[in-house]
């Protein structure tokens, strides 16, 4: 099938081509839709990275304190709440197995 489609931007006719043969203007609108997804996801993941960076969790904030009771506070605190996620999961995987 041969598709003709005319250039926006010089107005020239091109016969199955995703840019013009003349100005080389992009003509397919698959390509400008994949083009434009992929910019859109660049734009998310960098939103995400800035937002990452700008709210870092309590552990992150505090791990590195300069004082060494904080230290030691958010090291243990830490490592009740991992304790507690563990025993959680392993309830959650035992519920199921058992449902299963």
């Amino acid at each position: 099938m041969v598709r003709h489609i005319k250039c926006p931007n010089c107005g020239i006719y091109n016969t199955n081509a995703d840019y013009c043969t003349n100005c080389n203007t992009l003509l397919s609108y698959k390509k400008r839709r994949e083009l434009a997804f992929a910019q859109e996801e660049k734009e998310r993941r960098e939103r995400e990275r800035i937002q990452k960076e700008a709210s870092p969790s309590f552990f992150e904030k505090h791990k590195d304190h300069r004082f060494l009771i904080v230290r030691i506070f958010v090291k243990i605190t830490h490592s009740i709440w991992m304790a507690f996620m563990a025993i959680g999961m392993f309830i959650a995987w035992l519920i199921t197995a058992i449902a299963a």
